[in-house]
């Protein structure tokens, strides 16, 4: 049976939903492993069917981070299940990470970790997010030991001012555990999880039986929506969100998710907009090289149909061209401070000055900001 074959029935897809890796750990020197990634929109979204490890067949099924939905339809009426209680936590707004464990073709166990839609963590150009992990992997030597300890793949979430998406966090860089995947895609909320000592997001309320889920929603979404303030570079401060785990009577957890207005409009009846786009587009840097329509087209088409899609084709080139002029600017500022040879650390106004002109009187403000998300770290 060739790999393809074994992939698609591992994950019980068509072929047409995966997509084929050859890769190494970068954990485990550099260790060989082969398959394929689901691009699948459910429970099955970033699964990994591995077929070999170090070159030997080693078929394996390794669920991950499940794409998340709204508790509505497009047509705005909320389908929520019957509750037993619901855990309400933040959704914080990074990279996410998923620890795993694999094991090769003699039952020896290895713990690595992946992107949503990348098998494994890696450098590119758009974000360092295997240099960023090394450090979270120092701040919190237990992170590796997580899978392991619940037997589960752990979700976390790389977060913090140096890896900015579309909220500003005060934090520089650190990393929270978001919840568990096990072997039958069925999910474990934080609260289940023995993840001491890496601090899980923060807990933002429970619910009951009895309780209304949909009056706490809209009171949630408008609470979030109170807090939030834009930034100067179109980025926001405040909360990006919340994670709804929903237990049902039979104890299975559903997962929704929850954002208010200025991070992303909720009801779909009005259909694609810019803010989306933009949050789609760091979401595919962090697992492509090439920030492209082509590329990004397979994710819109997660959440929007094909028709909408080409309808709104001018506003998403112009907010493609917006996420490559935010990143050529912040490489040019970088660029520019390097060739200074100073410290922003020890000498801000100095650095500032030389920088001056270089860049227009307008810029300046978006100058600094740039260099105190990379150059204090």
């Amino acid at each position: 049976m060739d790999d393809l074959t074994i992939a698609m029935q591992l994950l019980e897809l068509d072929a047409n939903w995966l997509q084929p890796f050859d890769v190494t750990d970068p954990f485990h020197e550099g260790r060989p492993l082969v398959g394929y990634l689901s691009l699948k929109p459910d429970h099955r979204y970033g699964a990994l069917a591995i077929t070999r490890v170090d070159g030997q067949p080693a078929p394996q099924r390794i669920y991950a981070t499940p794409k998340l939905h709204y508790p509505f339809g497009r047509d705005g009426h909320f389908c929520f299940p019957p509750v037993r209680s619901i855990t309400i936590y933040e959704k914080l707004d990074g990279t996410n990470v998923c620890a795993y464990a694999y094991h090769d073709a003699a039952g020896q166990s290895y713990v690595t970790y992946k992107l949503r839609l990348y098998p494994v963590l890696r450098n590119s150009r758009w974000g360092n997010f295997l240099d960023m992990w090394q450090e979270m992997l120092s701040r919190y030597p237990a992170i590796p030991d997580l899978a392991l300890r619940n037997r589960c793949a752990i979700s976390m979430e790389l977060y913090g001012s140096r890896n900015a998406h579309l909220l500003l966090y005060p934090q520089e860089l650190d990393v929270a555990v978001l919840f568990g995947v096990r072997d039958d895609a069925s999910v474990a909320p934080p609260d289940t999880l023995d993840h001491a000592p890496v601090p899980a997001a923060p807990l933002v309320g429970i619910l009951r039986a009895g309780e209304d889920p949909m009056a706490r929603y809209a009171a949630i979404r408008e609470e979030m929506e109170r807090r939030n303030r834009p930034t100067e570079d179109n980025r926001l401060v405040g909360i990006e969100g919340t994670a709804w785990y929903v237990t049902e009577p039979s104890g299975r957890v559903v997962m929704f998710k929850c954002k208010p207005e200025s991070v992303e409009a909720i009801h779909w009846a009005v259909g694609i907009n810019k803010a989306a786009v933009v949050a789609t587009c760091w979401n595919l840097l962090e697992t492509s090289d090439e920030l492209t329509y082509e590329a990004l087209l397979p994710l819109l088409l997660e959440e929007y149909t094909g028709a909408e899609i080409a309808a709104f084709r001018p506003h998403i080139d112009r907010a493609l061209a917006e996420v490559r002029a935010q990143i050529e600017f912040r490489d040019r500022v970088l660029a520019a401070y390097a060739a200074t040879g100073l410290s922003l650390q020890e000498d801000k106004a100095t650095v500032m000055r030389t920088l001056s002109p270089h860049f227009a009187r307008s810029e300046m403000k978006k100058v600094y900001s740039v260099l105190a998300r990379h150059a204090l770290a």
